[in-house]
């Protein structure tokens, strides 16, 4: 019988007498999901044979084996494959502690190592492992007259509760990965002013709440804007910002580490001063109508606020412009009106010179020539005046119509 065969025959004899082995610990250990994850063996000598399997209702896995000095495979539970290696115990310094990589909610459960040495002796401890997915983002959107709040990729089975009272029952699904997907919708009662929420989702390892508000809508008749995050934070510079437009644009980052940075589509209409909680718009058009969302959000926290920004630049320039057009129209017309009422007169008037009577106050007089002639040179100055006043009238309209853009860009 070769080593091989004996040391495998030595390591089923110890697997029976697994339960009155002395020196049996047992430690929980706890790893979050998609780590790598440190499991401890106590055996404190350096061990000729090293076994590391996964405890199942139906008996053993093998994770990892180590003997006749080098890594053993052969054994491996195809489930460990490329995801295992022998590390130095921190305590020891022995290389006895097994490195498990890319942990998932599957590998949960009690792993025993058995260690052997001809100087030593044989030992073995087991390790419970407990996978936790953290609650990393809890999101909230508003449809109407309900809000929902949901968190994805959680484990083990979180819960979820709102600020307000009542509470709404959740939903729970769990992926292939074995892990939680949770959401709960709430309905809105009809209310005016700014509606805020509070969302938060637990597990056992952590905590995540989100405070929502949604505005009312605010309208520009500039082509600049104001729109602040949230007045329910004193300070801002331990939060990650986030400004986006309609829910799936970015605007702009901001935090501590990199600092700001603007989105190239954004660079003309976003101010670059100081940083605040306060996004400074300009040369907005109506391109730029829509919700601008910012988010502050850091370990366990997050802050949105949602505004609806209303651009109504051209809206007023038409406005201008029409009371400017009407203005001219009306006086055009009545200028018009005016020389046709001269022309009339005039031509159906001139052989019994009514029309002239009519020009003249003292009726029933006779009418010298040369008067008549003066007062013919006298009508068509008038009319001159008249169409040059119309001229100057059209041209000062003009002029103030074409001033409102300027004034526009002055204003803002």
């Amino acid at each position: 019988m070769d080593n091989k065969i004996k040391q495998r025959v030595v390591l089923f004899l110890n697997l029976l007498m697994m339960v009155t082995a002395q020196g049996f610990t047992e430690i929980n250990v706890s790893c979050v999901y998609n780590s790598i994850c440190i499991l401890s063996c106590s055996f404190r000598y350096e061990a000729d044979v090293l076994h590391w399997d996964y405890i199942t209702w139906t008996g053993h896995v093998n994770v990892h084996s180590y003997y006749e000095n080098k890594d053993q495979f052969e054994d491996q539970d195809p489930r460990f494959n490329g995801r295992t290696s022998l590390v130095e115990d921190q305590v020891t310094g022995r290389k006895t502690s097994l490195m498990l990589k890319n942990v998932k909610v599957q590998d949960e459960g009690k792993y025993k190592c058995f260690a052997d040495s001809e100087k030593h002796g044989y030992k073995t401890s087991t390790v419970v492992l407990q996978v936790d997915a953290p609650v990393q983002r809890v999101d909230m959107v508003r449809a109407g007259n309900s809000a929902t709040c949901s968190s994805e990729g959680v484990y083990p089975k979180p819960e979820l509760t709102w600020s307000s009272s009542p509470q709404s029952s959740s939903t729970v699904q769990q992926t292939e990965e074995k892990l939680y997907n949770i959401s709960s919708s709430l309905k809105l009662s009809d209310m005016d002013g700014d509606l805020l929420l509070s969302c938060t989702v637990s597990t056992r390892l952590n905590k995540w709440t989100t405070t929502t508000t949604w505005r009312n809508p605010i309208v520009t008749t500039t082509s600049r804007a104001q729109i602040s995050c949230s007045h329910t934070i004193t300070s801002f510079m331990d939060f990650n910002l986030l400004w986006r437009f309609n829910h799936t644009h970015v605007i702009m980052r901001w935090n501590r580490i990199d600092g700001q940075h603007v989105s190239a589509q954004w660079k003309k209409h976003v101010e670059a001063e100081k940083v605040s909680d306060v996004l400074h718009l300009q040369d907005l058009s109506s391109d730029q109508e829509g919700t601008y969302s910012c988010e502050l959000s850091r370990a366990e926290e997050t802050t949105a606020t949602h505004t609806l920004l209303r651009v109504d630049i051209m809206d007023t320039l038409k406005y201008r412009n029409t009371g400017a057009w009407f203005l001219v129209g009306v006086m055009v017309v009545s200028v018009i009106v005016m020389i046709m009422v001269l022309v009339y007169h005039w031509k159906h008037s001139k052989s019994d010179q009514s029309f002239f009577h009519w020009l003249c106050p003292m009726r029933g007089q006779p009418l010298e020539r040369g008067r008549v002639q003066n007062n013919e040179q006298e009508m068509k100055m008038m009319m001159k005046m008249m169409m040059k006043t119309e001229t100057e009238m059209m041209k000062n309209n003009s002029i103030k119509i074409n001033k409102y853009p300027e004034t526009m860009r002055d204003a803002v």
